[in-house]
C-alpha cells in the first residue's frame, strides 16, 4: 500500500488521495458552523459506512467512478483528517473569546 496516491488508479488503496482534503474541507466547515463534535464524528463514520457499502456495488463504482473500495486505512485517516479539521474550525471560533 502506497502512503499518498499520485495516479487515480491508487485511489481508495493510498492512505492519502485528493479526497482526503475534501474530508479535512468538510471537516473544517463542520466546525466553523459549530457542529456538535459528537454528531460531526458520527456522520463521519456513517459516511465512511455507506461509502464501503456503495463502492462494493457496481452502481457506487459508478456514481463514485472508482473500481473497488477504499482500504480501512485510507477510510480511517478520512474519519482522522475531517476530525481533525472540525477541531480547527472550533479553534477559529474560539478565537472571538479571547
Amino acid at each position: 500500500m502506497k502512503l499518498i496516491a499520485t495516479k487515480k488508479k491508487e485511489q481508495n488503496h493510498s492512505v492519502l488521495d485528493p479526497w482526503t482534503v475534501v474530508h479535512f474541507g468538510a471537516g473544517l466547515a463542520a466546525g466553523l458552523v459549530r457542529f456538535p463534535r459528537d454528531w460531526a464524528l458520527a456522520g463521519a463514520i456513517a459516511y465512511e459506512l455507506a461509502e464501503q457499502y456503495a463502492e462494493g456495488k457496481e452502481w457506487g463504482q459508478e456514481l463514485l467512478e472508482t473500481g473497488h473500495p477504499e482500504s480501512v486505512p485510507n477510510a480511517v485517516t478520512d474519519v482522522v483528517v475531517f476530525m481533525i479539521g472540525h477541531r480547527l474550525g472550533q479553534a477559529w471560533n474560539d478565537t472571538e473569546r479571547g
